[in-house]
C-alpha cells in the first residue's frame, strides 16, 4: 500500500489531514507497513518571512477581511484541530516561506523520516510560532531527528537535486489534478482532496487495498 500526499507546512488543513491519516493507519493491522510519500505543494512560493507580522494580520490584508473575521475563521479551525490533538496558535504563527522546508522533507524521505519531520514542522509552525523558513531552525530539526545531511555535504538547501524534486512535485500536482491541499493518492488508484476525516481515509485505504489484492490474485 502506497499513499502519496501533496501538502504544505503553511496549510492548517494539511496538519489536520496528517493527524486524520495517522488515526486511520492506527486502525489497520498493516498500518505500519504503508509506504507514505510526502510530496511538495507550495501554496505561495513567492512569500517571504515578514518579521513581527502574524499570519492573521497577513490574511486580513490579502483577503480584505477584518481581523475579527479572520480570527473567527481561525477559531473554527482551531476547534477542529483541538479534537485531533493539535494546538493552533494563529496569533503567533508567522508569515514565512516553506520552500527550504520542502527540500528538507525530500532529504528526510530518503531516510524514512519524512513523516516524523512533517509532524515536527507543523508543530514548530502552528503551535510554537517558529519561522520554518529559517535555515537554523531547519538544521536544528534535522539534528533532532538524526537526518543525515552528508549526501548533500551538510547543506541540502543548495542542492540542485532536491530543488528539482520539489519543482517536480509542484508540476506533478497539476498532472494528477491536485488543485488544493491536502491531496491524497492511494495506490495510484484513488484520490482524495481535503481533510475529510479519519473514517473517510480509513475506508479509502481499505478500498484501495482490496482492489490491489484482487488484482494480484
Amino acid at each position: 500500500m502506497k499513499i502519496e500526499i501533496w501538502s504544505d507546512i503553511m496549510c492548517p488543513f494539511c496538519y489536520m489531514g496528517k493527524k486524520q491519516l495517522d488515526l486511520a493507519l492506527s486502525r489497520l493491522s498493516y498500518g505500519k507497513d504503508v509506504e507514505i510519500i510526502w510530496r511538495s505543494f507550495e501554496l505561495n512560493p513567492e512569500i517571504k518571512h515578514i518579521p513581527g507580522k502574524s499570519v492573521s494580520e497577513y490574511l486580513s490584508e490579502i483577503k480584505n477581511m477584518s481581523i475579527d473575521d479572520v480570527e473567527r475563521m481561525q477559531d473554527r479551525i482551531a476547534e477542529q484541530g483541538s479534537a485531533l490533538g493539535i494546538q493552533f496558535n494563529f496569533a503567533k504563527t508567522p508569515v514565512c516561506n516553506s520552500h527550504n522546508a520542502h527540500k528538507l522533507i525530500h532529504a528526510a524521505q530518503k531516510q524514512g523520516k519524512a513523516h516524523l519531520l512533517k509532524e515536527a514542522l507543523f508543530k514548530k509552525y502552528f503551535t510554537e510560532g517558529t519561522n520554518v523558513e529559517s535555515i537554523e531552525t531547519l538544521m536544528e530539526l534535522a539534528k533532532d531527528l538524526q537526518i543525515d545531511l552528508s549526501p548533500w555535504k551538510g547543506d541540502p538547501f543548495n542542492s540542485e537535486t532536491l530543488e528539482e524534486e520539489v519543482e517536480h512535485d509542484n508540476y506533478y500536482a497539476q498532472q494528477v489534478g491536485a488543485r488544493g491541499v491536502p491531496f491524497f493518492i492511494f495506490n495510484e488508484a484513488y484520490s482524495l482532496s481535503g481533510a475529510h476525516g479519519a473514517e473517510t481515509i480509513y475506508k479509502v485505504i481499505e478500498t484501495a487495498r482490496i482492489k490491489a489484492d484482487k488484482k494480484n490474485q
